[in-house]
């Protein structure tokens, strides 16, 4: 595994985005996020627009030990889905990046 995607795991594994997020009180130019319960759960309405976004992901963290090596497993995902519907129907966008070893 690249160095690069070890430091990108752990900070993947390591990240309080949740807490962050919710900890921090709103800035008075953003608009409340809507739900779109017609794409599915998790996905809300990006303001002003039709679309509809879904952030997901996921972080795993381990210790490998062994005879004379020592090494710290980690695992990563990002996944970024959105939804609209256009003049030709409904247009979907899906990107994940996975890191570590899976």
């Amino acid at each position: 595994m690249s160095r690069a995607a070890r430091i990108l795991g752990l900070g993947l594994a390591l990240s309080p985005l949740p807490a962050v997020a919710s900890e921090r009180p709103p800035l008075p130019s953003e608009a409340p996020m809507e739900p779109c319960p017609s794409q599915g759960a998790g996905f809300v309405r990006i303001p002003g627009t039709t679309t509809c976004l879904r952030l997901s992901g996921r972080a795993a963290a381990g210790v490998d030990v062994g005879a004379g090596r020592t090494t710290a497993p980690v695992r990563g995902r990002v996944s970024v889905d959105t939804r609209s519907e256009t003049s030709l129907g409904p247009a979907r966008s899906f990107v994940r990046i996975d890191a570590g070893r899976h």
